[in-house]
């Protein structure tokens, strides 16, 4: 049985990855509220904790995004370069972040960190999963249906969406 594990802030603490991906192992280290800094100060306890993983799922930074806090580029590289160094047999995947709905934010701001995230990946020869743009209609619109009303949070069909993207992802394993 594969070890998949799921790093990232309470968009990946609040979902049951255990429960929608059963035939696996699964660890989600998913911590609310958390930053990439956040992030990058636990990223040694979780070295400790996680033995052997096949697949590792990062997505952190909305809480920078939220705060307006958009430089978060150079310490993610330094999270995904632990990572690498430290589980040279797994696929590490970096997913790109998703959009929110706040009057304050603009979401192509948003659109230019995934591109950076996505630049990391490529550099690491890391997977990229962009889970951003299933969340919008073609015109670029955020589908109201997949986020609570606080406009961060994800609602059930958000979950399934992302979800079903992971799901791909395993199915074919291309990083």
């Amino acid at each position: 049985m594969e070890n998949l594990v799921f790093i990232g802030d309470s968009l990946t603490e609040y979902f049951d990855w255990q429960r929608r991906f059963p035939a696996y192992n699964v660890l989600n280290l998913g911590v609310s509220g958390e930053t990439i800094e956040g992030l990058e100060t636990r990223i040694d306890r979780i070295l400790l904790a996680v033995h052997d993983p096949d697949v590792i799922f990062i997505m952190t930074g909305i809480n920078n995004i939220a705060m307006e806090d958009f430089d978060i580029l150079q310490t993610y590289k330094q999270i995904i370069n632990r990572l690498f160094s430290s589980y040279k047999k797994a696929i590490i995947v970096v997913q790109g972040l998703l959009p929110l709905n706040l009057s304050w934010i603009d979401n192509a701001r948003i659109r230019e960190i995934n591109t950076g995230l996505e630049a990391l990946a490529k550099n690491f020869t890391a997977g990229y999963l962009d889970v951003y743009s299933l969340f919008c209609d073609a015109a670029g619109t955020v589908n109201p249906a997949c986020l609570l009303d606080d406009g961060v949070h994800l609602s059930d069909r958000g979950y399934e969406v992302w979800s079903n993207a992971v799901e791909c992802f395993l199915r074919d394993k291309k990083p």
